[in-house]
């Protein structure tokens, strides 16, 4: 089919022609006004021959079934960069932190928990919106033992069986207590929330899980580094694991609305292809995340300095502030080479940990050097000001620097917006004002 006929019979089911019911509502039509067609489809699945063929099979609860998907790949197997037999020693190194240790606390950390525990979780929907009326029609997880990877996936085949798609999936991982996903915590699993409250009442209740999403640790690392932080990105430019004939994720919907009206598993099969890859580069991903905090820990020169300078900054926003302090210190006393931007944007900040630590001496050497570089200037001067302000009682100094910031504020009134500048000038000419006055008295 060609992909602008495949582009136009998507925007019907995105009721972009609201007059034509979606598949999903015909499908539940079709079911109510003709009750006998859940006992022919117990009787002969369509297809079944070609669900086989891609090692899928019915899965039956009460009257309707699932197709469940089941692939296994030895320990040993390379997925880009990575062999998923890392994995283990990536858990083993999370064990060895005590208490106090910083990364014994860090989102990422395993700490307590065994490699088979984790989850590497991922869904397929009708719709990127979080409305009732999108459905996820794909989900399933990887999982890591000490000789295989597991994947396994659950297929919705039509809307009258939503009950047995959640509760094969809901019983297989009863037991399982940590999700990996990626974007999960604000689309995947509040979709599968979503859905569940309309089957609640025949399925398992929805486990406790605690959450690693791995996109918040991407966009920190490389955000900077990257085009975008898409999971295909990422791969290729990070993992090392180009996909091959791949079907984009946005045909996703439009072929599965194929797939309900044809029920062909032809429509499907590169989704599904697409959705296992995904989670096998969660594992990879985890991995190479992990390998990069250990990294960073031991000061290892073989991390780009952006991503050893958003480790710093990770730290020092989950509380870490010393473990901060040491990597923000370790880029700027490295001989390696690095970037001036983030150079003076890693000594602004080791500067206000300083001084936070009542380090005066050393943040007011790092306050100096940064007078010289403009996107800082404004806000080392205020900071020069206050300290020789109230801890080097140097008022006349004290008002020199604050009248030199005044004077850089002006010359660069351009480069802010309005909100901005209002702030900035509020909290210098206060600071002028109050000077003023201890200069007269």
């Amino acid at each position: 089919m060609a992909l602008k006929s495949k582009l136009g019979r998507l925007k019907k089911h995105m009721k972009i022609e609201p007059e034509r019911p979606s598949s999903f509502e015909q499908a539940d039509q079709d079911c109510n006004e003709h009750p006998s067609k859940t006992e022919d489809m117990h009787k002969e699945i369509p297809f079944l021959n070609k669900w086989t063929d891609q090692q899928t099979e019915p899965k039956w609860f009460e009257e309707h079934y699932t197709m469940v998907r089941e692939v296994r790949y030895p320990i040993d197997t390379k997925h880009g960069h990575y062999l998923f037999a890392e994995l283990s020693s990536i858990i083993d190194q999370w064990q060895s932190y005590d208490a106090a240790h910083p990364l014994s606390s860090h989102p990422l950390s395993a700490k307590g928990k065994r490699m088979d525990e984790l989850l590497f979780f991922d869904t397929e929907t009708t719709g990127l919106s979080s409305g009732a009326g999108n459905r996820i029609f794909l989900l399933g997880f990887g999982q890591v033992t000490d000789k295989e990877v597991i994947i396994k996936q659950y297929f919705l085949p039509g809307p009258e069986a939503e009950v047995s798609f959640y509760h094969h999936f809901l019983t297989d991982v009863s037991n399982m207590k940590n999700l990996v996903t990626y974007n999960g915590k604000a689309f995947d699993w509040p979709q599968v929330k979503t859905r569940h409250t309309f089957v609640r009442d025949q399925v398992p209740k929805l486990p406790k899980f605690g959450h690693y999403d791995l996109l918040h640790a991407s966009r920190r690392l490389w955000k900077e580094i990257l085009p975008s932080c898409k999971l295909s990105v990422v791969e290729n430019e990070i993992l090392g694991f180009i996909r091959v004939e791949d079907t984009p994720g946005y045909l996703a919907p439009m072929l599965y609305f194929d797939f309900l009206q044809e029920q062909d598993p032809d429509f499907v099969t590169g989704i599904i292809k697409h959705h296992e890859w995904d989670m096998l580069s969660l594992i990879t991903l985890y991995i190479h995340l992990s390998k990069s905090l250990f990294k960073a820990e031991k000061k290892e020169e073989s991390l780009h300095t952006i991503e050893k300078h958003e480790i710093a900054r990770w730290f020092d926003y989950i509380g870490e502030k010393e473990k901060a302090l040491e990597l923000y210190e370790d880029i700027i006393s490295s001989d390696r080479p690095a970037e001036k931007d983030i150079l003076f944007k890693t000594m602004h900040q080791a500067a206000k940990l300083l001084k936070q630590n009542k380090d005066f001496e050393s943040a007011k050497s790092y306050f100096y050097r940064l007078l010289e570089h403009q996107a800082y200037a404004i806000d080392s001067a205020i900071e020069l000001s206050k300290i020789l302000e109230h801890k080097d009682k140097n008022i006349n100094k004290a008002f020199e620097l604050a009248e030199n910031g005044y004077e850089h504020f002006h010359a660069t009134l351009h480069q802010r917006t309005t909100k901005e500048n209002k702030r900035l000038e509020a909290e210098l000419l206060k600071r002028i004002e109050r000077l003023q006055k201890k200069l007269v008295i």
